[in-house]
């Protein structure tokens, strides 16, 4: 995916907070993206008010044709990226239902909300350390199933992100 809507879904799902956006900004300008806005965004500090961050942020998207997502699309690139860590082995089934969120999946497809729904189901966190200590069966019988519904997002060929970059 690239690198700008990557950094604007992963802001948009909260997984990039308004005061690390500099530090996101100066990773894209290192990784060749260039815009009057970027530049400003970067030289900004943690400390400056979220705000003007999210203000530059959004300056800067627009100046690199890049559209911010809305909460939808942003739910679905990130259950896109959760269920390609699971399917690559980058990430443990039990990592990805920590990084889900009960109703992310309200705009997905059917196969991207079989997996949201098969990685929440044993709910929380504790529920997950219940059932792998006191059920170690059950639970690899879960991994199994989140690892299948992730392989097959991971397969599907439609793209959740429906734009095309303009430059």
């Amino acid at each position: 995916m690239d690198a700008a809507f990557t950094l604007a879904w992963q802001h948009a799902a909260g997984q990039v907070l308004p005061e690390d956006l500099p530090m996101a900004a100066a990773e894209l300008l290192a990784a060749g993206e260039d815009s009057p806005a970027l530049c400003d965004l970067a030289g900004r500090s943690r400390g400056e008010p979220t705000g003007e961050l999210e203000e530059l942020f959004r300056e800067a998207m627009a100046e690199l044709g890049v559209p911010v997502p809305d909460e939808a699309l942003a739910g679905r690139c990130l259950l896109r990226h959760l269920a390609a860590g699971v399917a690559e082995g980058r990430l443990a089934p039990k990592e990805a239902a920590g990084a889900a969120w009960h109703g992310m999946d309200e705009f997905a497809t059917e196969l991207e909300r079989r997996f949201a729904r098969a990685a929440k189901r044993l709910c929380c966190a504790d529920c997950l350390v219940e059932v792998e200590d006191g059920d170690p069966e059950a639970f690899r019988a879960w991994e199994q199933e989140v690892s299948a519904a992730a392989d097959a997002v991971a397969a599907a060929t439609d793209d959740p992100r429906g734009w095309t970059r303009r430059r």
